[in-house]
Formats: C-alpha cells, sequence, structure tokens
C-alpha cells in the first residue's frame, strides 16, 4: 500500500502472511509459552510497564500542554529513565541520550521544542503519522550528533539520526496507544526478520516503521497475543539466540579456518545480538542489507567440493548453476545430468531439485543436502516430506543445512506433526554451516567416505 503524507508518499511493501508461516510462528509461541520462566519475567514485565506508564504519560502530556518547558522535560525524562522508568528501552541512544543531544545542540530551543510538541502527539491515522514522522525527521535530521557511548552502530557507520527520530517518537506514540502504534524495538525487527522474513528493512525508516507496525500487529492478532506479550516473545528469542555476544546488532568475524578446499581464505560475518542491550538500550537503527559471505551458494560451495573429496560425483540443482563462488561457477562441478536412480518419474524430479546431492557408484544416493540461509525453512523439508511421502523405502540420509543461529527453527520445523507423520524428524539431521565450516580441515584430510559428515549432524530424537 502507499502511505501518503504532507511530505511525501511512502510505498509500504506489505505482504499476507501464508499458513505456513503462521503456523511456524505458532510453533515457537507454544514453545515460550512453555518456558515457565519466560513467562514469569514476561508477567512481571507487563506488571512494571503498566505501573510506569501512567507517570510517563503524565509527565509527556504536561510538555505536551505547555505546562513544562523542554528543558524541564529533558532533564526529567533523562534522570527517570535511567531508573523507575527503565521499562520501555528509552535511557539509550536513541531515547534520552537522543533528547539529550537535540536540546543540546538546539540553535533555536523554542522551535525545537514546537517541532517535538507536534511529532509527539499521537497521530489518528497512519497518513497523519506519516506526515509527522517527516516533518519531525525534516527538523531534527541536518545536526549529526555524536552521542556519547553511542557504539552500537556497525564499525564504518554513521549514527542515523532519522532512524532515532522515528523511534522515538514512535515510541511516545506507544505510551500511548500501545495496541495502534508498536515499539520499535531492535529484538522485534530482528525476530520478525529471522523468523519467516515477515520484515525486511530498506534503510528508509519511516517506511520501514509501517511495513513494521503491519507485520507486528497482524501477527500479534494472528497469534492471540498482546503487543507486549509479542514484544518479549521476540526479545525471548533473540536472547536465546546462539549468536547472541556482548554488542548488540554489530558485525564480528567468524574466521574461517586457514586453508579451505580449492584454496580459499574467505572471511565470514554474522549478525549478532546482545540480551540485555536489545531490551534495555536499542541502538541506532541499522537495516540488515549486507548479506554475510556465508551464504546460500557458498554452503553449496563447500558441500560440492567436500563431496568430490571424499569420492563423490555431485548434483547441484540445475536453477544454482550459474551462480558462482570465488569466481568458480556451481556447474563446473556438477554432473550434467542426474542419473535414473531407480525412482518413480515424481521422485527422480523431486531429488533433481535438491540444493545439492553426493553420488556414488553407478546410481547411488550417499547423501542429500538442502541449504536453508533464507527465511523460508520449511521450503526444503517440503520437498524432503513430498519425497519422503511418495519413496518411504528411500534410505539414504537427507540433511539440512543452515546457519547456527536458524536451528532452534529447523528443530520446530522439523516437530510439525504433518512431519512427525512421514518420519521426517527420524530420517531428516540438521547440522549448521559454520559446523561444516570448521569441520573442513578433519574431513578433507582424515575422512574416507561420505558416511563422515554424519558426525556433524543431529536430529529431532538426538535433542529431546
Amino acid at each position: 500500500m502507499v502511505v501518503q503524507s504532507t511530505r511525501g508518499a511512502y510505498l509500504v511493501a506489505t505482504r499476507q502472511r501464508t499458513e505456513l508461516e503462521t503456523e511456524s510462528w505458532r510453533l515457537l509461541r507454544e514453545e515460550w509459552a512453555a518456558d515457565a520462566a519466560a513467562q514469569a519475567e514476561c508477567d512481571e514485565w507487563e506488571r512494571r510497564r503498566a505501573r510506569v506508564r501512567p507517570k510517563m504519560l503524565a509527565w509527556l502530556n504536561r510538555f505536551l500542554a505547555g505546562g513544562i518547558g523542554l528543558e524541564q522535560f529533558r532533564a526529567t525524562f533523562d534522570r527517570r529513565t535511567r531508573t523507575d522508568w527503565d521499562a520501555f528501552a528509552l535511557k539509550g541512544a536513541s531515547g534520552a541520550m537522543f533528547l539529550n543531544a537535540l536540546a543540546k545542540h538546539a540553535e533555536r530551543p523554542v522551535a525545537l521544542a514546537r517541532h517535538l510538541r507536534a511529532a509527539l502527539q499521537t497521530p489518528e491515522s497512519v497518513e497523519i503519522a506519516a506526515g509527522r514522522l517527516a516533518e519531525f525527521v525534516a527538523a531534527v535530521a541536518p545536526p549529526v550528533l555524536a552521542l556519547e557511548g553511542d557504539s552500537h552502530a556497525p564499525p564504518g557507520s554513521a549514527p542515523s539520526q532519522p532512524a532515532r527520530a522515528v523511534f522515538f517518537a514512535t515510541m511516545c506514540w506507544h505510551l500511548r496507544a500501545p495496541d495502534v502504534w508498536p515499539a520499535f524495538q531492535p529484538s522485534s525487527r530482528q525476530t520478525l526478520h529471522d523468523e519467516e522474513g515477515l520484515f525486511t528493512p530498506t534503510g528508509e525508516p519511516i517506511g520501514d516503521y509501517f511495513v513494521f507496525r503491519d507485520a507486528f500487529l497482524s501477527l500479534a492478532a494472528a497469534l492471540s497475543l498482546s503487543v507486549w506479550q509479542l514484544e518479549h516473545l521476540c526479545w525471548w528469542h533473540a536472547r536465546r539466540s546462539p549468536a547472541a555476544l556482548d554488542e548488540p546488532f554489530t558485525y564480528e568475524d567468524a574466521r574461517p579456518p586457514r586453508r579451505m578446499p580449492g584454496g580459499s581464505r574467505r572471511r565470514a560475518t554474522r549478525l549478532t545480538i546482545a540480551a540485555d542491550a536489545v531490551r534495555e538500550t536499542p541502538p541506532p537503527y541499522v537495516p540488515f542489507a549486507d548479506a554475510p559471505p556465508l551464504d546460500h551458494t557458498y554452503v553449496q560451495w563447500l558441500l560440492a567440493k567436500v563431496g568430490q573429496q571424499l569420492g563423490c560425483r555431485v548434483w547441484i540443482a540445475a536453477n544454482d548453476r550459474r551462480r558462482e563462488w570465488g569466481g568458480e561457477p556451481l556447474g563446473a562441478l556438477s554432473v550434467p545430468r542426474l542419473p535414473p536412480l531407480g525412482l518413480d518419474p515424481d521422485s527422480q524430479r523431486l531429488v533433481s531439485l535438491i540444493d545439492v546431492v553426493w553420488l556414488t557408484g553407478v546410481n547411488q544416493v550417499a547423501a542429500a543436502f538442502e541449504v536453508e540461509h533464507t527465511t523460508s525453512v520449511y521450503s526444503g523439508l517440503l520437498r524432503m516430506a513430498d519425497l519422503a511421502a511418495l519413496s518411504p523405502n528411500l534410505n539414504f540420509p537427507l540433511y539440512i543445512v543452515a546457519p547456527a543461529t536458524r536451528l532452534p527453527k529447523v528443530r520446530r520445523e522439523l516437530s510439525r506433526p504433518t512431519f512427525r507423520a512421514l518420519g521426517l524428524d527420524r530420517r531428516c539431521r540438521f547440522f549448521s554451516s559454520e559446523a561444516l565450516l570448521k569441520a573442513l580441515p578433519s574431513l578433507t584430510r582424515w575422512a574416507t567416505g561420505p558416511d563422515a559428515i554424519a558426525k556433524l549432524a543431529d536430529s529431532i530424537a538426538t535433542v529431546e
């Protein structure tokens, strides 16, 4: 849809969730609901917010009505968000620190107060909201303010003043109407991005907020959760991510082994999340635009190289063969045709669509791999489920290869009743692309056959 404001139009590229995507989120909600500690924490979190929200609203309303000036509003807001008002993640670089910097650098404090009062009034519609955000961003964007302690942006990126303005304004709207204007929190954005790609930022924070809002509110309704409960679910999921390290939403080097198949020394990066910082100190808005080097094509290339070194011929799905990694087309690593496997035509076709297949002998499949570095983990599983339904007596191993951060999602998907009924939870195993990268030296030096790859893999049976 198009959001029309007084300063122009914003294209909000929303899409309808599929039933499979909704079901994946329901599985995640059930996992969260079964965590007693998480539920107790969420209850306390909601009680704390409900307790401080009237006080914060009263102070905000006094400022908006002109009962207090900008300096008094700023000073109290800064002091109390560090203490008893610390319940809405408004003490950090996009909250109190942002307001402090605006007031400190304002050449015309009266004009700034006027802009703030206009922007922080809760809008009656999306169109009015877009106009207010555009006016506010235009008023505060020209100075690039250096905020003390601002260390959350990825190296080499500048602080995003428009993004801070959007976060601050929409959080003030959230205080007044949380069910209409959800909080634009980093953990919520990240989880909606990672889980089914319901939100993919473009880097234009005004339009991105409306895309996020639409996806978040729709999902909350589908899961029968309040906006605060869904926000906590997202934070809970981000906190337990295997990639949650010390810095929120930063890029940390994850160096592969010194020697790789083909002599490559390419470096990989990953997006990491800090649990406490996600909830307490939202960093500046940073789009997730840079794809990590350890991507789908790279993992296919690795699996093909490893398969060849383990004495296998390799089949790569035809639609991927024009892709290159390190200057080498994937098609150069594949046999030109998938040999007859003694299967019916439908099963043969399904095998031909699998990302990477290792072949031994004349027409035997040693292993089949679906690489899931995209949001739709279930797409590869559906292909394998169809294969299991058509040919229940197949005995070659099936593997899902995904980033370590996505393995919990793989486990959830394999736990679907539909997949369990087909026995896919027992037949399909999984391992992380990081584990593959780490095991390369031993696999290429000591392994004598394709069965060695099984040592990397887990299954639902082994993790339950």
